[in-house]
């Protein structure tokens, strides 16, 4: 999306003016103790500024994705007028599946307490398994 057109939401949107009289939140409905169902309260005011900064958000990742560069978009701060303050879910940042995939992991490097952890299995599994062969040793000779 072209900054041009943008521009050109922003001000058919009315997005200044929506920004003092806008309400948006995302809630956690609790009628239903089985599934968690989530909402979103708001008037047409907020849900054209989410909407907008979904926007904003999308065309940064574009941008990203042509520069090859991957970051975080940040959106709206907490703070913002516009916002419930009880709101449950809020949130903070966008990120593209790219950002994941360009970061280094470094390998895990197996520890001590790892190896004990896999020498104690083995001794575990190897000790049922001889009481196991013994107890069934035990119960043939104990009938015969």
């Amino acid at each position: 999306m072209k900054k041009i057109t943008l521009d050109s939401l922003k001000e058919s949107l009315e997005i200044d003016e929506a920004s003092k009289v806008g309400r948006y939140g995302i809630f956690i409905d609790s009628s239903d103790s089985r599934d968690e169902k989530y909402f979103i309260k708001g008037n047409r005011e907020g849900l054209n500024l989410f909407a907008y900064q979904l926007l904003c958000a999308a065309n940064d990742l574009a941008n990203q994705e042509k520069e090859n560069s991957y970051e975080r978009v940040e959106l709206h701060p907490r703070e913002s007028v516009w916002i419930y303050k009880h709101s449950d879910i809020h949130i903070e940042f966008i990120e593209s599946p790219q950002l994941s995939i360009t970061e280094n992991l470094e390998p895990v490097k197996e520890t001590w307490k790892d190896w004990v952890g896999k020498i104690g299995c083995l001794v575990l599994v190897g000790f049922l398994i001889i009481s196991l062969i013994i107890g069934i040793i035990t119960v043939f000779s104990y009938l015969s």
